[in-house]
């Protein structure tokens, strides 16, 4: 008995050392998983993958990295594959299904893994880059290597727009698509002369579930936006992927983004510099002055009483001024406006003897606690117009940016569609009637909003705060979002601290209530919900993994188009949002530059300007010329790709951040309107009353030929984009396959179809009908 049951362990021994042999045996050679379309060699010891084709040389995707440990357990079975890494505390899957390699990663406990190790070894030739639109970087470019390195560590929720990236392989194209986003970063560095790039995953403590994974594809194309359409695919497979036109059935009003500029709108003052005629300001400030002086009682009186002194200093200024300068009258214009809204600006002894209107004295009649503060605002403005009826026109025309005013004559120039929206709620609370008449233009109108950061409420009232962080004392206490320290995260500008989407519930539904009860809008944005800024929160108030923070963000978005079926839209434009948005600011052009002094000094040649004036911030209205490296990186054609349009141009309007609007940059006007309509995307601009006579002809002329393309082609799918030029200088676009959009940003004309294109112009072709337009920006190229 003793015998038989040695010869058993024994031959149990043999068997292990056999299984242990053949499993270090294939982990330290190369297992091929064979597809449909193309294989795949697998290191399981180093991690190497390689991608296999007859029509191709080997492609490398990610490269060997040593030092994990042996691998154990392999199982390769036709085209899967699965093993661990003991060392690394980390179990792989491969499968290989037709065209797809499914990889997927998990991890038995929280720390961190590479992989892939991005290879840029020929034949690669190309990354394309889902940063912002979409960029084409040429792997031979030295500024374009240096700058993936420069940026650090690419989040792949806020560096990226969309979780994937391709590389350009020379006739075959090769896609990942990142299947959990959260908790990745990419960092790039240089090994040698080659560009190598390390996606790092996060296992953190609070995710149950410790996977990430990707999705592979390689595919025979030259198109340089096939990753966008293989993510597309994705997206609509997962049931991720929702159309603009099941959008509007909730909503319909979205259709009025078709066609429509983008309009951010300034001057919301009650009584603006405007509103006193040009030539009036020296007699007003002068009558103002001797009724002041006078021992009666009397309106100039009143308002000396109530205006702050070193206003009242800039009313003597201007009495004797030879002209009436536009800082002292805004200035001034600013305090009247601000008396206008105070309860006690009308007293009987003021304005005795002066007629008058009938409004006023309905008005004055009432109780003044029953009075909403719109016909406070209209009282107080038809009392000092009473008095000074020579100094102003009547009050129905007072307004610059935020008026009706302002809406007619748009109208009457022939902006028909047009998304109006306002900085802020306080100026438009003065004017409900302004969102009312433009939903009656079949305009969208709407107000900027943010939940991002909450500030200590004690700073209410002064310059250290802004009104969109101000909620309340709990809120600042219990909301912030918390560090796996402890510490509270820093907010916008490091003030204040970042706050829970899921503690912030509450209060945005509160806010959203009383902004829409104040005023009716038909739109409404929410500032960097989509924007890929989604955190851990180890709060115990309000514990949250990334994707549940985003889960958040993706509600309350939702929530309020769905509950006042207003038209949604929010910055940055990251794609997990994307269902539940109308329209997404940043995404065409972003911001640039933070941190560059020049862009921030007086002197330097690119300073962008102040956030002054409040009805015109110089920052948005000044036109300035682009720095060169910002033109390169972010301007030039040769380096652009419509990834997010190819992706989402018929679920998602998207346009500038509104720091780098369509006239903002003096050298790139032409590039940024030929851009603008080949992506068939709405150009935006910053609009007060002088602002839009001094750009009016400019923004007309590219309207008549964006508007009504927009209009067919604002929610179709775009089908194809190629370069038709080696030097990526002249490129077409299609939509809905049907029409063709070609852009010739050279400086000689191109001949396409039997159509001259000029230098820096654009062609429509309609396929069925061979109906061609041409539009030419006509900017002067400056530099």
């Amino acid at each position: 008995m003793k015998h038989f049951a040695f010869r058993i362990l024994t031959l149990v021994l043999l068997a292990a050392s056999l299984v242990l042999s053949s499993s270090l045996a294939y982990a330290a050679q190369e297992i091929v998983l064979r597809g449909r379309d193309w294989s795949v060699a697998v290191q399981p010891a180093t991690l190497q993958v390689t991608a296999l084709s007859k029509a191709s040389a080997p492609i490398p995707f990610s490269a060997a990295q040593p030092g994990l440990g042996h691998a154990q357990g392999i199982k390769h079975v036709g085209g899967s594959l699965q093993w661990s890494l003991p060392d690394k505390n980390a179990s792989i899957s491969m499968q290989l299904t037709g065209g797809e390699l499914s990889v997927r990663i998990r991890a038995s406990k929280p720390g961190s893994f590479t992989w892939p190790v991005i290879s840029t070894a020929k034949p690669a030739k190309a990354l394309i880059w889902p940063r912002w639109e979409g960029c084409y970087i040429p792997l031979d470019n030295a500024r374009w290597a240096q700058y993936l390195i420069d940026y650090g560590a690419w989040n792949t929720l806020e560096g990226l727009t969309m979780p994937f990236w391709g590389v350009d392989c020379g006739g075959r194209i090769l896609t990942c698509i990142i299947t959990n986003r959260c908790n990745n970063a990419i960092a790039f560095t240089k090994e040698g002369s080659q560009l190598v790039g390390r996606f790092t995953h996060e296992f953190t403590p609070n995710n149950a579930v410790k996977e990430y994974g990707f999705i592979i594809r390689l595919t025979k194309s030259s198109s340089p936006v096939e990753p966008a359409k293989q993510f597309r695919q994705w997206l609509i497979k997962t049931g991720k992927f929702v159309a603009m036109r099941e959008k509007l059935k909730s909503v319909p009003k979205a259709e009025r983004l078709l066609g429509a500029a983008q309009v951010y709108l300034w001057g919301d003052g009650l009584l603006t510099r405007g509103d006193v005629y040009r030539k009036q300001w020296g007699p007003f400030c002068r009558k103002l002055i001797q009724q002041s002086n006078a021992p009666q009682p009397s309106v100039g009186k009143r308002i000396n009483m109530l205006m702050v002194s070193d206003k009242w200093a800039l009313v003597v200024q201007l009495a004797s001024a030879q002209w009436a300068d536009s800082y002292t009258t805004g200035e001034i214009a600013a305090e009247l406006s601000r008396l206008l809204e105070r309860t006690d600006f009308y007293d009987e002894a003021s304005w005795k003897g002066i007629a008058l209107p009938q409004e006023a004295s309905a008005l004055l009649a009432r109780d003044k606690s029953t009075l909403a503060l719109p016909e406070l605002y209209q009282m107080n403005s038809l009392l000092l117009r009473a008095a000074y009826p020579d100094a102003m026109p009547e009050v129905a025309d007072w307004g610059d940016g935020v008026s009706t005013k302002m809406l007619k004559q748009l109208q009457q120039a022939g902006f028909d569609r047009v998304r109006l929206c306002v900085g802020g709620w306080e100026g438009v609370e003065k004017h409900p009637e302004v969102a009312a008449e433009a939903d009656k233009m079949g305009y969208l109108f709407g107000t900027y909003d943010s939940f991002n950061t909450v500030h200590d409420p004690r700073l209410r009232g002064t310059d250290a705060t802004w009104p969109t962080a101000q909620f309340d004392g709990k809120l600042y206490e219990n909301g912030p979002i918390v560090a796996q320290n402890g510490k509270k995260l820093g907010g916008f500008k490091q003030t204040g601290h970042l706050l829970s989407p899921i503690a912030a519930r509450p209060y945005v539904e509160q806010r959203v209530r009383e902004n829409m009860r104040k005023v009716p809008y038909n739109y409404y944005f929410v500032d960097c919900d989509a924007f890929g800024q989604a955190y851990d929160d180890y709060s115990p108030l309000h514990p949250a993994t990334q994707a549940q923070d985003i889960a958040a963000r993706n509600a309350r978005l939702a929530w309020i188009g769905s509950t006042y079926h207003v038209v949604v839209g929010s910055e940055g434009g990251s794609s997990y949002a994307a269902p539940f948005v109308h329209l997404v600011e940043g995404v065409f052009q972003p911001d640039m530059g933070w941190g560059d002094p020049d862009l921030k000094d007086k002197k330097s040649p690119y300073y962008l300007g102040a956030y002054y004036p409040p009805d015109g911030p110089k920052c948005f209205t000044q036109q300035v010329p682009l720095k060169e490296q910002y033109e390169f990186f972010f301007y030039d054609p040769r380096f652009r790709l419509p990834l997010y349009e190819t992706v989402f141009h018929d679920s998602v309007v998207a346009t500038h951040h509104w720091s780098s609007a369509s006239l903002k940059f003096s050298s790139a006007l032409d590039t940024t309107a030929l851009t603008e309509l080949l992506y068939q995307v709405p150009p935006l601009y910053h609009l007060n009353l002088a602002e839009f006579a001094k750009n009016q002809a400019v923004m007309k002329k590219q309207y008549a030929f964006f508007s009504p393309l927009h209009r067919e082609l604002g929610f179709a799918r775009m089908t194809d984009f190629a370069w038709l030029t080696p030097d990526r200088m002249v490129q077409r676009t299609v939509f809905a396959d049907s029409v063709e959009l070609v852009s010739n940003f050279t400086d000689t004309p191109f001949d396409y179809r039997g159509a001259n294109i000029p230098a820096r112009s654009i062609l429509a072709l309609w396929k069925a009908t061979g109906a061609k337009k041409t539009f030419t920006p006509g900017y002067a190229k400056t530099k």
